[in-house]
């Protein structure tokens, strides 16, 4: 299945999205390769409804253009979740600096009209073997979102 096949724009929805993480985990775990994650959740602000009922699909477009082609992100409502196979906290951390810097920029619908998004991110990362969880990367970047949402806007934290 494409990413672009899918209605969430180019995310793929959240239950694709547990498939390949297990197989991500899975190969982690066999091959040690660092593994992270990122959950982002969006606020869209717009002056036209219809902006704001498109502001999704433009992020997910957006955001999808900014990642690596091996990075899988994924779109449950407003909540965003990115895994990123063979990233480093480093990594991790150029990941979210960049998306914070590509996402301070207006975008626009097809009829022009301007939409802006806020964001808060949370991400972990790590080194891959068998000690590797997906229940735990999940929890380290719920975690991580809850220290950003207490930030502010426009922010990330970053747990080990």
């Amino acid at each position: 299945m494409n990413k672009t096949d899918l209605p969430l724009g180019d995310v793929y929805n959240i239950e694709v999205f547990q498939v390949l993480l297990k197989y991500e985990i899975e190969r982690s775990r066999r091959y040690p390769n660092p593994l992270s994650m990122i959950k982002i959740e969006m606020a869209p602000t717009a002056f036209v409804q219809e902006t704001l009922r498109a502001a999704p699909a433009i992020f997910s477009t957006a955001l999808s253009s900014h990642l690596r082609s091996s990075d899988i992100p994924a779109r449950s409502g407003s909540l965003y979740i990115i895994l990123l196979p063979n990233s480093d906290k480093h990594g991790t951390h150029a990941v979210c600096e960049r998306l914070l810097s590509v996402f301070r920029n207006k975008f626009e619908d097809t009829s022009g009209n301007p939409v802006t998004f806020s964001l808060q991110m949370g991400a972990t990362s790590h080194p891959g073997g068998t000690n590797l969880a997906g229940n735990i990367l999940l929890e380290k970047t719920a975690e991580a979102l809850t220290q950003s949402q207490r930030k502010g806007p426009n922010t990330y934290a970053y747990i080990d």
